[in-house]
């Protein structure tokens, strides 16, 4: 059928149908538009007794507005909720290295000032093969709260005169430990393989910063055979490391050596984010655990100059 005489097409039937063409690069400020704007076109044209044409342009117009603008609000959604979830994550992750933090004092309560070890001490054994540092803390983890009942009985199933992957450590090892875990690194990466660790131990620079005697230059909070206590580090107890999480080449809660504690490549140009040698469970930092108790969250854009600097224990 053809239109009336002197009928014409509608402008902002037109206009409504460019602007939902639009909505797919200009997001919410066209697709709103288009809505109102088609709206109104259809309800002109209906209403003009076939003096305007263009229904169809308004109708489609009005639909892709419609359309993306849903996709916005449940895109603008779906993000608020990841960041929440990540906000919560780091929340649980903070409280995690907090715990360990609590543990680690009062293991040095326990014994005469000394903090623990990279290791559990056992000479005839390799560091690589004893027993970790988080497992010498177990005894003291979320101590004097219900939880605390359960590493207790966690740690006392555990042969401390053993190696970590002895048969007599095979049931203890492969316990998922809460306060190990960042919730982060469960969900994305565990693989639900279990009894491993989110958190790992600052032993100082270099590869073998774990085995540096206690005055060396680049010694940190964890050594195989030093002892450490609150005098001897010089840098700052509010500005030296003991843990760090990480996403990277992680292992078990018991063993010792890498899986448990690391020096930082000197040559690092970054040590955080995903695929670092640190953090990438969190967006733009990563949680630290310092030496007096305090977890605080640092940037990803921190500089490698610096970064190396707090995992020092000697000025």
């Amino acid at each position: 059928m053809s239109a009336p005489t002197g009928s014409h097409l509608s402008k902002t039937a037109v206009i409504a149908f460019m602007l939902g063409i639009a909505s797919p690069l200009f997001s919410i400020a066209a697709s709103l538009p288009a809505m109102y704007i088609g709206l109104q076109a259809v309800r002109a044209i209906n209403s003009s007794d076939g003096r305007l044409r263009g229904r169809r342009l308004a109708i489609v117009g009005l639909i892709l507005g419609a359309a993306f603008t849903l996709i916005t609000v449940i895109g603008c959604v779906a993000l608020a909720l990841l960041y929440l979830q990540d906000r919560s994550h780091v929340a649980i992750c903070t409280n995690n290295l907090r715990q360990i933090g609590q543990g680690v004092n009062r293991y040095r309560d326990h014994h005469i000032g000394h903090f623990p070890a990279a290791t559990v001490p056992n000479a005839a054994l390799p560091p690589e093969h004893r027993l970790s540092w988080e497992a010498a803390i177990m005894p003291f983890l979320s101590q004097g709260e219900p939880m605390g009942k359960k590493w207790e009985k966690l740690a006392g199933d555990i042969a401390f005169q053993d190696a970590w992957d002895a048969p007599a450590n095979a049931g203890p090892r492969r316990a998922n430990v809460a306060p190990y875990l960042c919730p982060t690194f469960v969900r994305a990466f565990s693989s639900n393989e279990p009894g491993l660790t989110s958190y790992v131990g600052i032993a100082g620079i270099g590869p073998d910063a774990a085995r540096l005697p206690l005055m060396a230059p680049d010694a940190g909070f964890f050594g195989y055979e030093r002892i450490l206590t609150l005098a001897d580090i010089t840098t700052g107890i509010s500005t030296t490391m003991i843990a760090v999480e990480t996403a990277r080449e992680n292992g078990p809660w018991a063993a010792g050596g890498p899986p448990t504690v690391r020096g930082l490549d000197p040559n690092c140009e970054r040590y955080i984010g995903r695929g670092q040698p640190l953090g990438g469970l969190h967006r733009d930092g990563v949680n630290i655990l310092w030496a007096d108790g305090s977890v605080r969250f640092v940037s990803d854009r921190e500089k490698p100059t610096i970064f190396r600097e707090l995992a020092r224990i000697n000025r």
